[in-house]
């Protein structure tokens, strides 16, 4: 359905899911099945409960922290996570980190999935690989990944990587 989300579960004020404080919203279901996958049983998209999108927003922007769409896998459900993301976007001054298991290259090619991340900030993209995992890694699972400026890389028609904006000086 166009205003259900399938979601798992929602954490207010965590900092390991992005960019300072944040409300992570973990959605149901995923058909990507990373071997060591943390979430696993988020694969499931009936694991945890359908909300109205309405519902979904209230609770998560109800906090001055920012969003991040998490799962699972987000994209599974992108045309009503897009109309939240829309939403967020013009009712609020909130910034949105998405992490997916497709590629940055892979979103852009699916109309569906580029319609999302439209309305997001950073994505954090790419399978999650434990022959790649560290536990020093910042915001993200393994080496493999990514994480995207994805305003900065639709205007550059390029991928252009995340940063904190603390230059190191050496």
């Amino acid at each position: 359905m166009k205003n259900m989300l399938y979601v798992a579960e929602i954490v207010d004020n965590t900092i390991v899911d992005g960019e300072g404080f944040r409300t992570s919203l973990y959605l149901s279901g995923c058909d990507i099945f990373c071997e060591g996958c943390h979430n696993r049983e988020l694969w499931d998209i009936n694991y945890g409960q359908p909300m109205e999108i309405n519902d979904v927003f209230n609770r998560i922007t109800k906090n001055f922290t920012n969003i991040t769409f998490i799962g699972g896998e987000p994209m599974m459900q992108a045309i009503p996570l897009a109309a939240l993301a829309q939403k967020i976007k013009k009712h609020t001054s909130k910034n949105i980190w998405i992490y997916s298991g497709h590629t940055f290259e892979e979103i852009l090619a699916d109309r569906e999935y580029r319609g999302l991340i439209e309305f997001c900030d950073v994505l954090v993209d790419g399978r999650y690989d434990r022959n790649y995992s560290r536990s020093n890694l910042k915001f993200k699972g393994s080496e493999n990944q990514r994480i995207i400026d994805i305003k900065k890389s639709l205007v550059a028609n390029e991928t252009i990587l995340w940063t904190d904006g603390f230059e190191i000086i050496p």
